[in-house]
Protein backbone atom coordinates (compact mmCIF):
# COMPACT_ATOMS: atom_id res chain seq x y z
CA UNK A 1 0.00 0.00 0.00
CA UNK A 2 1.37 3.48 -1.00
CA UNK A 3 1.97 5.91 1.94
CA UNK A 4 0.27 9.42 1.41
CA UNK A 5 1.46 12.10 3.10
CA UNK A 6 -0.06 15.54 3.06
CA UNK A 7 2.49 18.55 3.54
CA UNK A 8 0.80 22.17 3.26
CA UNK A 9 3.57 24.56 3.03
CA UNK A 10 4.20 28.35 1.96
CA UNK A 11 7.53 28.97 0.62
CA UNK A 12 9.12 31.65 -1.41
CA UNK A 13 10.61 31.14 -4.60
CA UNK A 14 13.70 29.17 -4.22
CA UNK A 15 14.43 29.58 -0.80
CA UNK A 16 12.47 28.58 2.75
CA UNK A 17 11.93 31.01 5.36
CA UNK A 18 14.40 30.33 8.02
CA UNK A 19 11.70 29.68 10.66
CA UNK A 20 9.24 27.05 9.48
CA UNK A 21 6.68 26.27 11.70
CA UNK A 22 6.69 22.65 9.48
CA UNK A 23 10.12 21.98 10.32
CA UNK A 24 9.75 18.39 12.55
CA UNK A 25 7.29 17.20 9.22
CA UNK A 26 10.30 18.16 6.92
CA UNK A 27 12.56 16.07 8.60
CA UNK A 28 10.48 13.23 8.44
CA UNK A 29 10.05 13.71 5.06
CA UNK A 30 13.60 13.74 4.41
CA UNK A 31 14.22 11.19 6.51
CA UNK A 32 12.34 8.58 3.79
CA UNK A 33 14.29 9.34 0.81
CA UNK A 34 13.13 7.18 -2.14
CA UNK A 35 9.43 6.84 -0.99
CA UNK A 36 6.84 7.95 -3.45
CA UNK A 37 4.79 10.13 -2.12
CA UNK A 38 1.90 12.94 -2.89
CA UNK A 39 2.70 16.67 -1.50
CA UNK A 40 0.22 19.20 -1.17
CA UNK A 41 2.20 22.74 -1.72
CA UNK A 42 0.92 26.48 -1.54
CA UNK A 43 3.95 28.68 -2.60
CA UNK A 44 3.81 32.30 -1.84
CA UNK A 45 5.46 32.68 -5.01
CA UNK A 46 3.17 34.17 -7.97
CA UNK A 47 3.64 34.28 -11.82
CA UNK A 48 2.59 35.66 -14.76
CA UNK A 49 1.66 32.47 -16.48
CA UNK A 50 1.17 28.57 -16.55
CA UNK A 51 4.24 28.61 -18.83
CA UNK A 52 6.56 30.45 -15.98
CA UNK A 53 4.55 28.64 -13.60
CA UNK A 54 6.12 25.08 -14.55
CA UNK A 55 9.75 26.16 -15.13
CA UNK A 56 10.05 28.19 -11.61
CA UNK A 57 8.17 25.53 -9.90
CA UNK A 58 9.87 22.60 -11.37
CA UNK A 59 13.19 24.75 -10.50
CA UNK A 60 11.86 24.91 -6.82
CA UNK A 61 10.91 21.15 -6.46
CA UNK A 62 14.64 20.25 -7.38
CA UNK A 63 16.32 22.10 -5.17
CA UNK A 64 13.80 21.21 -2.44
CA UNK A 65 12.88 17.91 -2.44
CA UNK A 66 15.94 16.22 -4.31
CA UNK A 67 15.28 13.21 -2.33
CA UNK A 68 11.65 12.35 -3.55
CA UNK A 69 11.27 8.71 -4.90
CA UNK A 70 10.19 8.82 -8.50
CA UNK A 71 6.64 8.87 -8.94
CA UNK A 72 6.25 11.51 -6.44
CA UNK A 73 3.26 13.94 -7.26
CA UNK A 74 3.47 17.34 -6.36
CA UNK A 75 0.35 19.45 -6.29
CA UNK A 76 1.37 23.02 -5.84
CA UNK A 77 -1.15 25.99 -5.79
CA UNK A 78 0.16 29.28 -7.11
CA UNK A 79 -1.71 32.88 -7.47
CA UNK A 80 -1.23 35.03 -10.67
CA UNK A 81 1.36 37.81 -10.13
CA UNK A 82 -1.59 39.89 -10.82
CA UNK A 83 -5.07 38.49 -11.52
CA UNK A 84 -6.04 41.94 -13.48
CA UNK A 85 -5.34 41.64 -16.94
CA UNK A 86 -5.08 45.11 -18.05
CA UNK A 87 -6.39 45.70 -21.29
CA UNK A 88 -4.21 47.81 -23.62
CA UNK A 89 -6.39 50.79 -23.61
CA UNK A 90 -8.48 50.34 -20.52
CA UNK A 91 -8.19 54.02 -19.10
CA UNK A 92 -10.12 55.37 -22.29
CA UNK A 93 -13.67 54.91 -23.37
CA UNK A 94 -13.06 53.69 -26.81
CA UNK A 95 -13.26 50.44 -25.47
CA UNK A 96 -17.00 50.49 -25.90
CA UNK A 97 -18.03 50.47 -29.51
CA UNK A 98 -22.01 50.09 -30.80
CA UNK A 99 -22.20 48.56 -34.25
CA UNK A 100 -23.97 50.97 -36.67
CA UNK A 101 -26.02 50.13 -39.63
CA UNK A 102 -23.06 51.00 -41.96
CA UNK A 103 -21.19 48.00 -39.91
CA UNK A 104 -23.97 45.35 -40.61
CA UNK A 105 -24.40 46.16 -44.37
CA UNK A 106 -20.03 45.69 -45.02
CA UNK A 107 -20.27 42.43 -43.28
CA UNK A 108 -23.54 41.12 -43.74
CA UNK A 109 -23.77 42.45 -47.58
CA UNK A 110 -27.43 42.83 -47.45
CA UNK A 111 -30.00 44.62 -45.21
CA UNK A 112 -29.66 42.14 -42.54
CA UNK A 113 -28.82 44.32 -39.24
CA UNK A 114 -27.65 41.61 -36.88
CA UNK A 115 -25.16 39.43 -36.27
CA UNK A 116 -24.32 35.66 -35.67
CA UNK A 117 -21.66 34.62 -33.03
CA UNK A 118 -19.64 33.68 -35.29
CA UNK A 119 -20.32 36.80 -37.75
CA UNK A 120 -19.80 39.06 -34.37
CA UNK A 121 -15.71 37.25 -34.42
CA UNK A 122 -15.87 38.15 -37.93
CA UNK A 123 -16.69 42.29 -37.82
CA UNK A 124 -14.17 42.42 -34.76
CA UNK A 125 -11.02 40.56 -36.94
CA UNK A 126 -11.99 43.15 -39.43
CA UNK A 127 -12.34 45.96 -37.77
CA UNK A 128 -9.39 45.46 -35.31
CA UNK A 129 -6.90 43.07 -36.88
CA UNK A 130 -5.05 40.79 -34.50
CA UNK A 131 -1.99 41.63 -36.98
CA UNK A 132 -2.23 45.04 -36.47
CA UNK A 133 -4.00 45.52 -32.93
CA UNK A 134 -1.92 45.10 -29.60
CA UNK A 135 -2.89 41.89 -27.28
CA UNK A 136 -5.39 42.29 -24.36
CA UNK A 137 -7.42 44.71 -26.77
CA UNK A 138 -10.81 44.97 -25.05
CA UNK A 139 -14.21 45.74 -26.76
CA UNK A 140 -17.43 45.96 -25.30
CA UNK A 141 -19.73 45.49 -28.29
CA UNK A 142 -23.38 46.77 -28.24
CA UNK A 143 -25.09 45.04 -31.56
CA UNK A 144 -28.35 42.78 -32.64
CA UNK A 145 -27.89 39.30 -32.08
CA UNK A 146 -29.64 37.32 -34.84
CA UNK A 147 -32.41 34.52 -33.23
CA UNK A 148 -33.87 31.93 -35.56
CA UNK A 149 -37.22 33.00 -36.69
CA UNK A 150 -37.08 36.25 -35.00
CA UNK A 151 -36.87 38.80 -37.62
CA UNK A 152 -35.79 42.12 -35.20
CA UNK A 153 -32.87 39.97 -33.20
CA UNK A 154 -32.47 40.99 -29.83
CA UNK A 155 -30.04 43.31 -28.38
CA UNK A 156 -27.00 42.30 -26.72
CA UNK A 157 -23.62 43.79 -25.12
CA UNK A 158 -21.24 41.75 -24.67
CA UNK A 159 -16.78 41.97 -23.83
CA UNK A 160 -14.74 40.21 -26.25
CA UNK A 161 -10.68 40.38 -25.57
CA UNK A 162 -8.07 39.64 -28.42
CA UNK A 163 -6.16 36.98 -26.92
CA UNK A 164 -3.04 34.91 -28.52
CA UNK A 165 -5.68 32.60 -30.62
CA UNK A 166 -7.70 35.90 -31.82
CA UNK A 167 -10.82 37.43 -30.60
CA UNK A 168 -12.54 35.63 -27.61
CA UNK A 169 -15.98 36.31 -26.11
CA UNK A 170 -15.35 36.55 -22.25
CA UNK A 171 -17.69 36.70 -18.96
CA UNK A 172 -19.25 41.02 -18.70
CA UNK A 173 -20.95 41.33 -15.02
CA UNK A 174 -24.34 42.48 -15.69
CA UNK A 175 -26.63 45.29 -14.06
CA UNK A 176 -28.38 42.26 -12.49
CA UNK A 177 -24.85 41.54 -10.57
CA UNK A 178 -24.03 44.56 -9.79
CA UNK A 179 -26.94 45.42 -7.91
CA UNK A 180 -26.87 42.07 -6.22
CA UNK A 181 -23.66 43.20 -4.36
CA UNK A 182 -25.29 46.87 -3.42
CA UNK A 183 -23.56 48.20 -6.76
CA UNK A 184 -26.51 48.99 -8.92
CA UNK A 185 -26.74 52.70 -9.24
CA UNK A 186 -24.02 53.12 -11.24
CA UNK A 187 -23.16 49.49 -12.22
CA UNK A 188 -19.40 50.03 -11.68
CA UNK A 189 -17.74 48.32 -8.18
CA UNK A 190 -15.43 50.50 -6.21
CA UNK A 191 -11.73 50.80 -5.71
CA UNK A 192 -12.47 49.43 -2.25
CA UNK A 193 -13.97 46.54 -3.55
CA UNK A 194 -10.79 44.95 -4.30
CA UNK A 195 -10.68 42.90 -1.48
CA UNK A 196 -14.49 41.10 -2.54
CA UNK A 197 -14.07 40.82 -6.38
CA UNK A 198 -13.17 37.56 -6.00
CA UNK A 199 -15.87 36.07 -3.80
CA UNK A 200 -18.50 38.78 -6.05
CA UNK A 201 -17.51 36.61 -8.81
CA UNK A 202 -17.04 33.30 -8.14
CA UNK A 203 -20.71 33.24 -6.48
CA UNK A 204 -22.18 35.09 -10.09
CA UNK A 205 -20.14 32.71 -12.07
CA UNK A 206 -21.61 29.07 -10.07
CA UNK A 207 -24.89 30.81 -10.49
CA UNK A 208 -24.48 31.24 -13.89
CA UNK A 209 -26.17 28.22 -15.92
CA UNK A 210 -24.83 28.41 -19.49
CA UNK A 211 -21.35 29.14 -17.57
CA UNK A 212 -21.35 25.77 -15.33
CA UNK A 213 -22.92 23.78 -17.77
CA UNK A 214 -19.21 23.06 -19.32
CA UNK A 215 -17.50 24.13 -16.31
CA UNK A 216 -14.37 21.61 -15.70
CA UNK A 217 -11.19 21.91 -13.25
CA UNK A 218 -8.32 23.73 -14.61
CA UNK A 219 -11.11 25.90 -16.75
CA UNK A 220 -9.79 29.40 -16.62
CA UNK A 221 -12.04 32.33 -17.34
CA UNK A 222 -11.55 36.04 -17.86
CA UNK A 223 -14.30 38.06 -16.15
CA UNK A 224 -14.67 41.91 -17.20
CA UNK A 225 -16.13 44.60 -14.99
CA UNK A 226 -16.31 48.42 -14.51
CA UNK A 227 -14.83 50.12 -11.52
CA UNK A 228 -16.18 53.63 -10.31
CA UNK A 229 -13.02 56.36 -9.97
CA UNK A 230 -14.62 59.83 -10.09
CA UNK A 231 -18.11 61.33 -11.10
CA UNK A 232 -16.15 61.29 -15.14
CA UNK A 233 -14.13 59.00 -15.10
CA UNK A 234 -14.37 54.90 -14.29
CA UNK A 235 -12.27 52.22 -15.73
CA UNK A 236 -13.61 48.34 -17.77
CA UNK A 237 -11.25 45.93 -16.26
CA UNK A 238 -10.33 41.72 -16.65
CA UNK A 239 -10.09 39.54 -13.71
CA UNK A 240 -8.80 36.27 -13.95
CA UNK A 241 -9.98 33.09 -12.54
CA UNK A 242 -9.62 29.53 -12.60
CA UNK A 243 -11.92 26.67 -11.63
CA UNK A 244 -10.65 23.82 -9.19
CA UNK A 245 -13.69 21.90 -9.66
CA UNK A 246 -16.16 23.71 -6.86
CA UNK A 247 -15.13 27.36 -6.83
CA UNK A 248 -14.04 29.70 -9.12
CA UNK A 249 -9.83 30.76 -7.68
CA UNK A 250 -7.75 33.44 -7.95
CA UNK A 251 -5.07 31.15 -7.47
CA UNK A 252 -4.48 27.78 -9.40
CA UNK A 253 -2.93 24.25 -8.98
CA UNK A 254 -0.59 22.77 -10.87
CA UNK A 255 0.70 19.13 -10.93
CA UNK A 256 4.36 17.98 -10.97
CA UNK A 257 5.80 13.93 -11.62
CA UNK A 258 9.32 13.12 -10.03
CA UNK A 259 10.18 10.96 -12.96
CA UNK A 260 14.12 9.67 -13.86
CA UNK A 261 15.74 11.50 -10.70
CA UNK A 262 13.84 14.91 -11.66
CA UNK A 263 10.95 16.89 -11.49
CA UNK A 264 8.76 17.75 -14.33
CA UNK A 265 5.39 19.12 -15.30
CA UNK A 266 3.01 16.36 -14.65
CA UNK A 267 2.04 14.80 -18.21
CA UNK A 268 -1.32 14.05 -17.09
CA UNK A 269 -3.85 15.20 -19.11
CA UNK A 270 -7.18 15.64 -16.75
CA UNK A 271 -11.06 16.08 -17.79
CA UNK A 272 -14.24 15.52 -15.98
CA UNK A 273 -17.34 14.83 -17.69
CA UNK A 274 -19.75 18.00 -18.16
CA UNK A 275 -23.45 17.71 -19.44
CA UNK A 276 -22.74 17.57 -23.08
CA UNK A 277 -20.60 14.89 -22.28
CA UNK A 278 -24.02 12.74 -20.63
CA UNK A 279 -26.03 14.16 -23.31
CA UNK A 280 -23.74 12.82 -25.86
CA UNK A 281 -24.54 9.33 -24.84
CA UNK A 282 -28.13 9.18 -25.93
CA UNK A 283 -28.06 10.73 -29.40
CA UNK A 284 -30.84 9.61 -32.54
CA UNK A 285 -27.62 10.08 -34.75
CA UNK A 286 -25.36 8.00 -33.06
CA UNK A 287 -25.19 3.81 -33.01
CA UNK A 288 -23.51 2.95 -30.09
CA UNK A 289 -21.63 0.07 -29.14
CA UNK A 290 -21.95 -0.01 -25.27
CA UNK A 291 -24.53 0.25 -22.52
CA UNK A 292 -28.36 0.49 -23.26
CA UNK A 293 -30.98 2.66 -24.37
CA UNK A 294 -32.36 2.65 -20.90
CA UNK A 295 -28.88 3.46 -19.08
CA UNK A 296 -27.66 5.52 -21.46
CA UNK A 297 -31.07 7.62 -21.52
CA UNK A 298 -30.90 7.78 -17.50
CA UNK A 299 -27.15 9.15 -17.74
CA UNK A 300 -28.27 11.52 -20.16
CA UNK A 301 -31.66 12.89 -18.00
CA UNK A 302 -29.53 12.88 -14.76
CA UNK A 303 -26.14 13.78 -15.74
CA UNK A 304 -24.63 10.75 -13.60
CA UNK A 305 -24.00 7.19 -13.96
CA UNK A 306 -25.90 5.14 -12.44
CA UNK A 307 -24.58 2.35 -10.14
CA UNK A 308 -26.83 0.98 -7.58
CA UNK A 309 -30.47 0.44 -9.40
CA UNK A 310 -31.86 -2.54 -10.35
CA UNK A 311 -34.29 -1.34 -13.01
CA UNK A 312 -32.63 -1.54 -16.09
CA UNK A 313 -30.38 1.99 -15.84
CA UNK A 314 -27.76 0.45 -13.91
CA UNK A 315 -24.03 0.42 -15.50
CA UNK A 316 -22.03 -2.17 -15.23
CA UNK A 317 -17.65 -1.92 -14.90
CA UNK A 318 -17.15 -2.85 -18.18
CA UNK A 319 -20.03 -0.39 -19.44
CA UNK A 320 -18.50 2.48 -17.70
CA UNK A 321 -15.35 2.00 -19.52
CA UNK A 322 -16.50 1.70 -22.62
CA UNK A 323 -18.56 4.70 -21.89
CA UNK A 324 -14.92 6.54 -21.23
CA UNK A 325 -13.18 5.45 -23.72
CA UNK A 326 -16.05 6.92 -26.27
CA UNK A 327 -15.85 10.23 -24.51
CA UNK A 328 -12.12 10.26 -24.57
CA UNK A 329 -12.22 9.75 -28.20
CA UNK A 330 -14.81 12.53 -28.49
CA UNK A 331 -12.66 15.10 -26.52
CA UNK A 332 -9.20 13.87 -27.59
CA UNK A 333 -9.75 13.09 -31.12
CA UNK A 334 -6.08 13.52 -32.12
CA UNK A 335 -4.47 11.92 -29.09
CA UNK A 336 -1.18 10.60 -29.73
CA UNK A 337 -0.06 6.78 -28.64
CA UNK A 338 2.19 7.62 -25.73
CA UNK A 339 2.15 5.00 -22.81
CA UNK A 340 3.80 7.69 -20.48
CA UNK A 341 0.55 10.14 -20.92
CA UNK A 342 -2.34 9.12 -18.84
CA UNK A 343 -5.59 10.83 -19.05
CA UNK A 344 -7.69 10.85 -16.09
CA UNK A 345 -11.09 11.64 -16.82
CA UNK A 346 -13.62 11.74 -14.14
CA UNK A 347 -17.86 10.78 -13.69
CA UNK A 348 -20.15 11.62 -11.73
CA UNK A 349 -21.54 8.63 -10.08
CA UNK A 350 -24.85 7.01 -8.63
CA UNK A 351 -24.46 4.96 -5.68
CA UNK A 352 -27.46 5.78 -3.20
CA UNK A 353 -25.33 9.05 -3.31
CA UNK A 354 -23.49 11.12 -5.98
CA UNK A 355 -19.60 11.35 -5.96
CA UNK A 356 -16.70 11.84 -8.48
CA UNK A 357 -15.14 8.92 -9.46
CA UNK A 358 -11.85 9.35 -11.76
CA UNK A 359 -10.10 6.38 -14.00
CA UNK A 360 -7.07 6.64 -15.78
CA UNK A 361 -6.41 5.24 -19.41
CA UNK A 362 -3.58 5.28 -21.63
CA UNK A 363 -3.75 6.18 -25.22
CA UNK A 364 -1.60 3.14 -27.16
CA UNK A 365 -1.79 1.94 -31.00
CA UNK A 366 -5.40 0.44 -30.95
CA UNK A 367 -6.74 3.14 -29.05
CA UNK A 368 -7.12 4.19 -25.36
CA UNK A 369 -7.12 1.36 -22.46
CA UNK A 370 -6.73 0.92 -18.74
CA UNK A 371 -4.06 2.36 -17.37
CA UNK A 372 -2.34 -0.50 -14.70
CA UNK A 373 -5.60 -2.64 -15.02
CA UNK A 374 -6.39 -4.65 -11.98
Amino acid sequence: MKNYIYIILAFVAMAFAACNPMKDTINEVESAPGVARTLNITTTSTYETAAAANTGIVALLNKSYPQMGNGTKANVTYSYKTNTVKPVDSVYANVQYTVTDADYAAANGNSNKNFTSAKVLDFLESKYPQASTPANKLVILSYTFFLSNVTTGTPVTEAYLLQSIGWQKIYLISNTQYAAVGRGTNNMFLSGDAANLAGYFNTFLKSDIVTMSTAKAGDKINVSYRVYQSATVSYQKVYALTYDGVNWLPNTTLAFLKQDGKWIPDPTIYYTMVTADYLNLNLSTVTYTFGTAANRGNAAQYKSINVSATNGTQWSTSEIQAMLIYTLNLKFPNAVANPEIPYVITYYSYNGKYSYVPVKFIKTATGFVLANPQ
